[in-house]
């Protein structure tokens, strides 16, 4: 009498965990196809919004830098077979890199990389002419075209002459000359 009544409840068992299968099933498709659709729509980046679906329930999370990326988002969830509803708890985050901004996020970034690389040109070109001229014991740095000298110069001539020549290299905007004098013994 155990013995059935043990393979009664395994049977229901199964048979109640195959009820739960399609579902399952039913929500990972659902998951699956708002991602496939996210990832052709340019208005959308699939890859900063995760999908979540549970029994038909569908929530969207992640950071995007645009309110259309979102409203986009939303409305491919709710247009896509066998979604009951959504919950969009995706944020807006302007710093944020996605199809809506990538134009202005690149932009911005090479300008960058090109100030940069223009520092690093002008601080190459005021070592070099330091070097050439004999003013040695210093320090130079160069940040968006502003040369810092620091260190060390015999004397106030030194000093002055290491400044006209950051100041007259190509690139610097300004010279900040923090040189300070101190005798060689």
């Amino acid at each position: 009498m155990k013995f059935v009544l043990a393979a009664a409840l395994v049977v229901l068992g199964l048979g109640l965990a195959a009820c739960d299968a399609p579902q399952t099933v039913d929500d990972a498709g659902i998951t699956t196809k708002i991602k496939t659709k996210m990832a052709a729509d340019s208005r959308t980046s699939a890859l900063k919004v995760s999908v979540d679906t549970v029994n038909g329930v569908v929530t969207l999370t992640g950071a995007v830098p645009a309110q259309s990326e979102k409203t986009a988002a939303d409305e491919i969830a709710k247009m896509t077979d066998g979604v009951k509803s959504v919950v969009n708890n995706i944020t807006i985050n302007p710093a944020t890199t996605s199809v809506s901004n990538i134009g202005e996020k690149t932009e911005a970034a090479a300008k960058e990389a090109a100030e940069d690389m223009s520092d690093a040109g002008v601080l190459a070109k005021i070592k070099t002419k330091f070097v050439a001229e004999g003013i040695i014991g210093t320090n130079v740095d160069v940040v968006n075209g502003v040369a810092t000298l620091n260190g060390t110069v015999e004397d106030a001539s030194e000093k002055t002459r290491a400044e006209q020549i950051a100041k007259a290299t190509s690139g610097v905007k300004n010279v900040k000359n923090m040189l300070k004098i101190e005798k060689k013994k």
